[in-house]
């Protein structure tokens, strides 16, 4: 597991999961983040992922080695929300 702390490029607030796009270390990480109704459910609506908010995400890279992973949780205005 990774922990990284970067600043939000994009997300995409949609179903089957939320999608974001992060600047970690001079690359663009895409992340994978749960349904939205577990996101919603669990205290993160989509008004508190803004572009520039600067995150910590906890997940699961590829295993392939692109920048790309799976968040388990994150961390928005020091509020941790477990994804999965």
């Amino acid at each position: 597991m990774v922990k990284i702390e970067a600043p939000l490029v994009e997300v995409k607030y949609r179903n089957p999961h939320a999608e974001a796009v992060v600047d970690y270390q001079g690359e663009r990480w895409g992340v994978v983040l749960a349904p939205i109704s577990r996101m919603e459910a669990r205290g993160l609506p989509e008004n508190a992922l803004v572009t520039g908010k600067v995150v910590t995400i906890e997940g699961y890279p590829r295993a392939d080695g692109s920048h790309q992973m799976r968040a388990e949780r994150i961390t928005v205005d020091g509020k941790t929300v477990e994804l999965r």
